[in-house]
């Protein structure tokens, strides 16, 4: 690795308050939505001052915006890394992509779902999240045609979206064991089955 690789840099303390900031964020949005969460709720969770706060941020609109921009590309990462498995994928390529999706959720779940029902009231912005959706929905479902082609015309978007909102609400229900009382291993393995038998009958 080379001595001017930023990689090999060590992270500054100016970057791990501002990661302590965007982690913070993730929390309380999750917790308290959009509206309900103030400055002060994030402010301590990261444990830094209001100055601290507004030398990165000049609001929490500003901060929701950096916080959804990033996890939309952790989506699409996701999302795209489905094209790197084998044509058709084996049971254990899929298991470890829908590991992957759950641990994007682990990470990011509480937070997208929680937005999806209070975030900034502004058109523009609801449009771009609506676009940001379909992007990471189409990415997934383009894919999984080149992976097995569906027999009739479907959207490659609503295929993504249909295999997003299947495992998301599958870990949503894992969330929630006293509901569900089903393992955590058990439903990714029921979830790598199905999606195993679909590619397999297409492919």
């Amino acid at each position: 690795m080379a001595a001017d690789d930023p990689a090999a840099r060590p992270e500054r303390k100016s970057d791990r308050t501002r990661e302590a900031i965007l982690d913070a964020a993730r929390v309380a949005f999750a917790r308290k939505g959009f509206t309900g969460v103030t400055i002060r709720d994030i402010t301590d969770l990261a444990a830094v001052t209001r100055a601290g706060f507004y030398y990165y941020f000049a609001d929490k609109t500003e901060l929701f915006i950096e916080l959804g921009t990033a996890t939309y590309r952790q989506a699409l990462e996701v999302a795209e890394a489905f094209g790197e498995l084998s044509i058709p994928p084996s049971h254990d390529e899929l298991a470890g992509w829908v590991d992957r999706y759950f641990a994007y959720l682990d990470r990011n779940g509480a937070f997208v779902m929680r937005s999806t029902d209070d975030m900034p009231t502004d058109r523009k912005f609801r449009a771009a999240v609506a676009r940001s959706h379909r992007r990471a929905a189409a990415a997934l479902g383009e894919r999984i045609t080149k992976i097995a082609p569906a027999s009739t015309d479907v959207d490659p978007a609503a295929s993504g979206l249909v295999v997003m909102a299947l495992l998301e609400r599958s870990w949503q229900m894992v969330q929630h064991n006293d509901i569900a009382a089903i393992p955590r291993s058990a439903v990714v393995a029921a979830a790598v089955d199905l999606l195993w038998r679909s590619v397999q009958d297409l492919a």
